[in-house]
């Protein structure tokens, strides 16, 4: 579920890649969050797995 801020022109939401290792789910979202102008992004969080 999303959380929008109309006053603050914001939405917060959490985004699950679901698959196999290696089958480019972290490059994916890199790709994305390179593409998206910096003032309308917030920071990339990735945590890494065993």
């Amino acid at each position: 579920m999303a959380l929008i801020n109309i006053a603050a022109r914001e939405i917060h939401c959490k985004i699950v890649y679901y698959g196999p290792g290696l089958s480019g789910k972290t490059t994916n979202l890199k790709y994305i969050h390179s593409q998206v102008p910096k003032e309308a992004k917030g920071e990339l969080l990735s945590i890494a797995t065993e």
